[in-house]
């Protein structure tokens, strides 16, 4: 006779007859069919088939099983199949629940290092909970089967998936000016226009942790010396009226004669050589405080928390093109303070700095700004920013305006909602965006267990030709080659899918979901009122696709990469411009801003490599490593020229519209070697690259101050353990020791190139 039953944590209770009647009652009133005679025959049948069975234990599930069995012998088959419906949603809130007790347990162990950026803090630990529990209601309730599954198979990578739920965007241009000089509303009160320039730095930081409160990602000022330059006018003149003024309170009419001074009808006069000095103080003092506001601007960048206090926000200022007077003493200064560090010294990690680098303005020598050019190249030779945006590059050319872009690489260009006249980057961003797991495509092409496709040539040629695929000769009857083509084929348009599922529910949000971001720093959400819905907003803004792991692919695909072999070049370009291709064909389509991006994979990286892995095993130049190569680099540890890997590479960022970055890995700071840092900047200028870094260990004692590569536990200098190093991750700096462990592992494999060959 039963006495025991197993439940599916393990744990044992005694057999109970009544729960098998009411579970039965439960089954037959959600079909509404009230029965009591029934509920007690099948609950009956049940024992009995138990009893025949003859077992003292038993487990939950033979029970409902043998339940559901019953309820179809007694002709009630479509009970039955709600019966096993129910089953099976409880089971999948069932082990919902455990997976997201089983993150929680780890997360208030360890905050999860998948961005390296995020504390280890209460707040940082309560948001990483809030996501897992929200990424949970989104896989349950927002997604459709056929994309959860790909997701789940790691096909594809949704970014910042934990964040759909409350249909947030990644990132935006902030429109400072607007902001700045219309005044604007945090969510807790209306802020004034400021009148001094230290005023509107400090509001410049407000706006940008506001911006982080309402959005997963970054945000940038792409006009920082455009978008201050009046409050320096207005410094300048508080300047100049303080020194007058306080000569004509404290000098006598005696003094004021020795001065050359009167005042007439109350008003002081003077001449030309007394004014040209007076203008020349308030110039200076103007300067001293635009120095300490850029020094706060940059303290409190890397301070002011966000998220609850579980982040400091991901800033980026870009700077460079303005010619002025008042936007050069700008840029200076944001350099200058940069330089500086913070309190110590030390390596300030916000905000990215982004120079804009371009022709005719800042590039060439005798330039109105290529002065400042060499300064912020001085600047990188010390903090490793700023990067460098070219605005003549291919995908450029054209746009009305300067591009500017986020620190991790991000921009926007054309926006097919504006006409010509009105383009513009600015109160824009990325609205979401998705990762295609390409090696993991070639993977599956090579080894999965459908090799063939039926009819795969007249299927190819058709592919190929409506998007020009033009596969290198060499390769021209490898079918390996066309599966892994019609394969990214099918995941894109799955990808494209989910991107525009996920866009009208962001769309279904209003105005006051956003308090910040959706009143005037996106563009035209001025216009909207509080209950308004956000779609004809969030349009201007784009949807990216990104990919991984091109060099990994090609190597699974035809033995070699890019970065070794001509011909797996011309196919790596191939693959990219057909990414290309399907995004304008996705945008005509959908009516919506589609753009490739080179993937800035943090965390990614090493969860696909772990993935492919898992199901293919260790692959030879693919999975044999902790980290699938960034987008279309070159491999990080495969011994190539820097100027070679800067040709190489920019072949494929005009492909990249979302945005693409190119690095190159130095052994330690050129320190005063600026030429060195210049003829680097040339060879990505002419190399079409879009935005390029200069790479090298930023490291620092943190007991004697002493700066540079420091090898080893200790401090050359004093001996000191307090070690800084510094490195960068996805386009953002990071403490190394807060990089996950695939991102480590490649950090640590990176090649360096000798400055020399500069």
């Amino acid at each position: 006779m039963i006495k025991t039953v197993i439940k599916r944590d393990g744990s044992e209770v005694d057999f109970n007859l009544g729960k098998i009647t009411r579970a039965v009652q439960k089954a037959f009133v959600n079909q509404e069919i009230e029965n009591e005679e029934v509920y007690t025959v099948i609950s009956n049948d049940v024992l009995g088939r138990l009893e025949v069975e003859g077992k003292e234990v038993v487990e939950l599930e033979h029970i409902q099983d043998i339940v559901r069995r019953m309820i179809d012998q007694n002709g009630y088959s479509e009970v039955g199949k709600a019966f096993s419906k129910y089953r099976r949603h409880k089971d999948k809130q069932r082990k919902s629940r455990e997976k997201i007790y089983k993150s929680i347990k780890n997360i208030c162990k360890l905050t999860d290092r998948e961005n390296a950026n995020v504390g280890n803090g209460p707040s940082s630990k309560l948001l990483q909970i809030a996501e897992v529990a929200s990424k949970d209601f989104a896989e349950l309730t927002l997604v459709d089967d056929n994309i959860l599954e790909a997701m789940r198979d790691n096909k594809i990578y949704p970014h910042d998936f934990s964040w759909m739920s409350v249909g947030t965007t990644t990132c935006n241009f902030i429109p400072f000016r607007k902001l700045l000089s219309n005044g604007f509303n945090p969510g807790h009160g209306y802020i004034r226009t400021p009148k001094r320039i230290r005023t509107a730095g400090q509001l410049f930081c407000i706006i940008f942790q506001s911006s982080q409160n309402d959005q997963h990602g970054g945000q940038a000022s792409g006009w920082f010396e455009r978008d201050l330059a009046p409050y320096i006018t207005e410094e300048y003149n508080y300047q100049y009226k303080l020194i007058v003024n306080t000569l004509e309170t404290i000098c006598s009419a005696r003094i004021l004669k020795k001065l050359g001074l009167k005042k007439v009808l109350g008003k002081l006069a003077m001449t030309n050589f007394i004014k040209s000095k007076i203008e020349k103080l308030a110039w200076e003092r103007t300067d001293e405080e635009t120095f300490q506001t850029c020094e706060s601007i940059v303290a409190n960048l890397n301070t002011m928390h966000s998220r609850a206090g579980a982040q400091v926000p991901f800033t980026s200022i870009n700077i460079g093109t303005g010619i002025t007077k008042e936007e050069r003493l700008l840029i200076k200064n944001i350099l200058l303070a940069y330089e500086k560090g913070l309190g110590k010294g030390e390596q300030p990690l916000f905000p990215n700095i982004v120079f804009k680098v371009k022709d005719g303005v800042n590039y060439e020598p005798g330039t109105p700004n290529h002065d400042l050019l060499r300064l912020a190249m001085r600047v990188t030779a010390k903090r490793l920013f700023p990067t460098y945006n070219f605005q003549d590059c291919s995908l450029n050319k054209g746009f009305p305006e300067d591009v500017p872009s986020m620190g991790c690489r991000t921009s926007v260009r054309w926006d097919r909602h504006l006409s010509d006249e009105e383009q513009t980057c600015e109160g824009r961003g990325n609205i979401s965006f998705t990762t295609l797991d390409i090696p993991g495509f070639a993977l599956e092409c090579k080894y999965g267990k459908e090799k063939s496709i039926e009819g795969l040539e007249f299927v190819f040629a058709k592919l190929a030709k409506k998007y020009g695929i033009k596969i290198p000769s060499v390769y021209a009857d490898i079918e390996l080659v066309k599966r892994f083509f019609l394969m990214t084929d099918s995941y894109f348009d799955l990808t494209v899918e989910q991107l525009v599922a996920r866009f009208k529910y962001q769309s279904t949000f209003t105005v006051s979901d956003f308090p910040f971001l959706m009143n005037g720093s996106w563009i035209g959400s001025e216009d909207l009122g509080a209950l308004d819905k956000v779609g004809d907003v969030l349009k201007h803004g784009t949807l990216g696709i990104g990919f991984i792991g091109l060099a990994e692919t090609l190597v699974c695909l035809v033995g070699k990469h890019h970065g070794e072999d001509k011909d797996a070049f011309k196919l790596g370009k191939e693959i990219t411009k057909f990414l290309a291709e399907k995004a304008n064909e996705a945008s005509e389509l959908h009516d919506l801003n589609f753009a490739i991006l080179a993937t800035p994979a943090e965390g990614l990286t090493g969860k696909l490599v772990a993935n492919d892995r898992e199901i293919y095993g260790v692959v030879q130049g693919v999975t044999d490593k902790e980290w699938y190569t960034n987008s279309s680099h070159v491999p990080v540890e495969y011994e190539i020229s820097l100027f070679e890997k800067i040709r190489i590479e920019g072949e494929f960022v005009k492909y990249c519209g979302g945005g693409s970055i190119t690095y190159v890995e130095l052994n330690e700071s050129p320190g005063e070697n600026i030429d060195a840092i210049y003829a680097i900047v040339q060879a990505m200028h002419d190399a079409d690259v879009v935005v390029g870094a200069i790479n090298f260990p930023c490291d620092r004692c943190l007991d004697c101050g002493h700066f540079g590569l420091i090898e080893g536990d200790t401090c050359p200098v004093c001996g000191g353990k307090h070690i800084s190093r510094i490195r960068r991750i996805t386009g953002y700096l990071a403490e190394i020791e807060n990089f996950n462990y695939a991102k480590y592992q490649e950090a640590m494999n990176r090649v360096k190139h000798d400055t020399r060959t500069a």
